[in-house]
């Protein structure tokens, strides 16, 4: 039975009211009985501080997405790799390489120019459309070639390449005097190979490629390159895959730089498979690690021992590292926030109960002192 607040008239209780107060655990104190002291406003500060402290820390773990790692056999052999590079060349015309693809299988990718370009720079590393062309109406002369073809128009360092070729004259001590050519000095190649999942090589040589008797040469002449070809070179990308946020390229950035002489720069790289797995889409890619070696093809002048470029020899791992987003639960989230404002409050009431009865007991021993 309770009473009103004004004329103390009494309230009855419903029965089903009178039960459910039975189950009621938690036993209410009143107030004339708190006493509050200054422990436990301190202890009250602490366990607040304590509960924010490790509310900030369980969202940040929950905000944060943890990446697992797990092993298997690469299964994805069937799919095609594209290869992405983007290389500078400042001392090698555009005309002057090839860039090919060879595996293992024998499968070959004969200048690819498919999702490759070719881009012209000048002296200063700036890309330029084309070397200077006559203007318009105007026809530039072919030079040397002029004797066999008078009529003939050279307005591109292509076209006189090309006379030359045609009459079996060498051109390679024209490329810095004639108009035609004098403009464009260096290459960027930069696109996309598509190759497949075998191993085998990307490279960018001397001269133009060709499959003869079955077998990837190159032809060119080596009076045109007797006083060296210099192959110094910036790797501004290469991937294989996709490219992925947190996925190092070790030899993006990497620069080799030729004084004299024609070299030959092979970089071996190991491909090991990476998916990564995310609500969203899975990604395929690959990571690598990469040794390099370099030697200087021309013994002698006018002589050889092997095709001065910059060639990728890469091979892949049998096993898939696959990478795998795991999030924190948010049920598990609550759950932790729970348990840590009951844990913080059930401790800081045992203590606060040590440090007032031990209180009580120092205070009456000191009046019976």
């Amino acid at each position: 039975m309770r009473f009103r607040g004004g004329d103390r008239s009494p309230i009855v209780d419903s029965p089903l009211a009178t039960k459910l107060r039975r189950f009621d655990v938690y036993s209410k104190v009143h107030d004339d009985y708190r006493i509050k002291t200054k422990s436990g406003g301190l202890i009250s500060i602490a366990s607040l501080t304590t509960i924010i402290f490790l509310f900030l820390s369980d969202l940040d773990t929950y905000l944060t997405v943890e990446v697992v790692d797990h092993i298997k056999v690469d299964t994805t052999l069937n799919q095609k790799l594209p290869i992405g590079v983007n290389i500078t060349f400042p001392r090698i015309r555009c005309e002057e390489v090839s860039v090919d693809s060879v595996d293992s299988v024998g499968h070959s990718q004969i200048d690819a120019s498919e999702g490759l370009v070719k881009l012209p720079l000048d002296a200063n590393g700036y890309p330029i459309e084309d070397n200077i062309a006559a203007r318009q109406g105007k026809c530039l002369p072919c030079l040397e070639a002029a004797d066999f073809y008078p009529d003939m128009c050279c307005n591109t360092c292509s076209d006189l390449k090309e006379a030359y070729r045609k009459v079996g004259l060498p051109y390679y001590h024209l490329l810095d005097t004639a108009q035609q050519c004098s403009t464009a000095i260096g290459c960027q190649v930069h696109g996309d190979i598509l190759v497949s999942k075998v191993s085998g090589n990307v490279h960018v040589a001397l001269g133009r490629s060709r499959v003869r008797n079955g077998k990837h040469v190159h032809e060119f002449n080596i009076k045109e390159v007797s006083d060296g070809f210099n192959t110094s070179h910036t790797i501004n990308r290469i991937a294989f895959g996709e490219t992925v946020a947190g996925v190092t390229s070790p030899l993006e950035g990497a620069t080799k730089i030729v004084r004299r002489g024609s070299y030959m720069f092979h970089y071996y790289i190991k491909l090991v498979p990476t998916s990564f797995e995310s609500r969203q889409r899975t990604v395929y890619t690959h990571q690598y690690s990469v040794t390099d070696t370099y030697q200087n093809a021309m013994v002698r002048k006018g002589e050889l021992l092997g095709l001065p470029g910059v060639f990728f020899v890469y091979e892949f791992t049998p096993f898939l590292v696959q990478k795998v987003e795991r999030s924190y639960p948010f049920s598990h989230f609550v759950t932790s926030q729970l348990a840590v404002i009951g844990g913080v409050f059930t401790v800081a009431g045992m203590i606060d109960a040590v440090l007032y009865r031990s209180y009580k007991r120092i205070g009456r021993g000191k009046q019976f002192t």
